[in-house]
């Protein structure tokens, strides 16, 4: 606007210079002048300087334009009644309230549409990424408004939500609590199956972003949910195996009741679990393939046993590929023995030397029997991959020969409590125990199970395995 006024001034090198050097004085200053109600300081918001140099360049624009009506005039008082001079000093003085005009008609035009815009600030410029909020500042009761794009404590009041940003599926859930340091009420946004939308609470205090990341998510409450009043404010995420949940931080041990299973979007690669109820992966276990939204449910073909709420100790978190090219790649096998030491050195010829191979693949089959008539895997019923299994044969050893870990269970897939007979004989709880290569002590045997806590505790041999590939 102010350019318009230069136009019709003749002295445009003294006014130019003269504006110029009064619009750096505040920018360069120590202590900023207060103008139009907004004082600069470290805190000011982009919107603020819009404001505050908008009424600054008005004021000076005036005060420019009085001036130079006072050079024209005294030009004409002195012209000795030149016509050329006085044509000149009226020129100047008609150009000035021109650009005068001008400049004060751009103010009335924008205070008409809306008087905000000249008054108070404008939108923050910079939320490309989260929650545009309206808040009232606690340190000054002004209006504004702020982008919250992290997991944060809010000290302003909340006025309204003004717009959500974020990229799709880049969040899984949005927590608002009343309180501070994520305590409170908790209000949920859930972005599983959609984009993240809705009013945060006027009352909260602090938000949670939980991230839509490939993993597992352990919740202290049924339906995947938060415990309110919380127990603990969020869920607790992993996309690795943890051998003690009491450990983590938040200490989660003994605290799961629902557990959600999150996988890329590209469905070539799927998260599987193992949950065990003690830890260093022992004790009841249950291989989990898809979401449980109670622990306490029964057990089914995607979770093998009920494990039952507020049970889980430690936790194996393993991937499935299900690209074909990777599938028929071998990779190994894990091979079980009816004697110790792999049946390598075992001369009691009192028992036959049973061997069942597994390979590895890329995916776990999930919970299978070893020595079970109802065992539909194929595996350890004869054939090409080793002998028939039946009841009685003890697995007393074992190999793994690729990159994979292994769980043996001292329950067959389809125990009941009363089981019995053909199915299970034995009144021992289940029991679970994990290898992997570094239980091999650098070879690839584990030459005696009875040497284990699966036998010494659980108090029964394997009678069912689950095989991790480690991808």
């Amino acid at each position: 606007m102010l350019p318009v006024i230069l136009i019709y001034m003749n002295i445009k090198t003294i006014a130019v210079t003269t504006f110029l050097s009064l619009l750096a004085f505040p920018v360069f200053a120590m202590d900023y002048p207060t103008f139009a109600g907004i004082t600069i300081s470290s805190t000011t918001t982009a919107a603020e300087y819009i404001i505050y140099f908008f009424n600054l360049a008005v004021a000076m624009g005036t005060l420019i334009a009085v001036v130079m009506v006072i050079m024209a005039g005294i030009e004409w008082v002195t012209s000795s009644g030149n016509p050329g001079k006085i044509e000149s000093a009226k020129g100047k003085i008609a150009n000035t309230l021109l650009g005068v005009a001008v400049l004060l008609g751009c103010y009335l035009i924008l205070n008409t549409i809306n008087p905000q815009l000249t008054t108070i600030q404008i939108d923050n410029l910079n939320c490309d990424h989260g929650i545009v909020l309206s808040v009232k500042q606690a340190s000054d009761g002004k209006i504004n408004q702020v982008c919250i794009d992290s997991s944060q404590n809010i000290t302003d009041t909340v006025l309204s939500t003004v717009k959500w940003n974020f990229p799709d599926k880049y969040l899984l859930k949005v927590y608002a609590y009343a309180g501070a340091n994520y305590t409170g009420a908790i209000t949920e946004f859930n972005c599983k199956t959609a984009a993240c939308s809705g009013s945060i609470p006027t009352d909260t205090k602090s938000i949670y972003f939980l991230l839509n990341s490939p993993g597992i998510y352990l919740y202290d409450d049924n339906s995947y949910t938060p415990a309110n009043p919380a127990v603990k404010s969020y869920p607790l995420f992993t996309s690795t195996s943890i051998a003690d949940l009491s450990k983590t931080t938040p200490s989660f041990d003994n605290f799961t009741k629902s557990l959600d299973i999150i996988s890329p979007t590209d469905q070539q690669i799927q998260y599987m679990a193992i949950v065990f109820k003690d830890p260093n992966w022992q004790g009841k276990c249950a291989f989990v393939a898809v979401s449980v939204p109670d622990m306490d449910q029964a057990r089914s073909g995607s979770y093998t046993d009920s494990v039952g709420d507020n049970s889980i100790s430690s936790i194996i978190v393993t991937k499935a590929n299900l690209d074909q090219s990777v599938i028929n790649e071998k990779r190994g096998e894990v091979i079980l023995y009816t004697k110790t030491t792999c049946g390598k050195s075992d001369t009691d010829p009192t028992k036959q030397i049973k061997s069942c191979h597994i390979p590895i693949l890329s995916a776990s089959g999930g919970q299978i029997d070893i020595g079970n008539a109802k065992d539909v895997s194929g595996y350890c019923t004869g054939g090409s991959r080793g002998d028939k299994f039946v009841e009685g044969d003890e697995v007393m050893s074992f190999e793994i020969t690729g990159a994979a870990g292994l769980v043996l269970s001292t329950k067959p897939t389809n125990y009941t409590s009363t089981t019995s007979g053909a199915d299970y004989t034995g009144n021992t709880l289940p029991y679970c125990m994990y290898f992997d290569k570094a239980s091999l002590g650098g070879g690839t045997c584990y030459s005696n199970i009875q040497d284990s806590p699966i036998f010494t505790v659980g108090g029964d041999t394997p009678k069912s395995f689950i095989v991790l590939p480690d991808n």
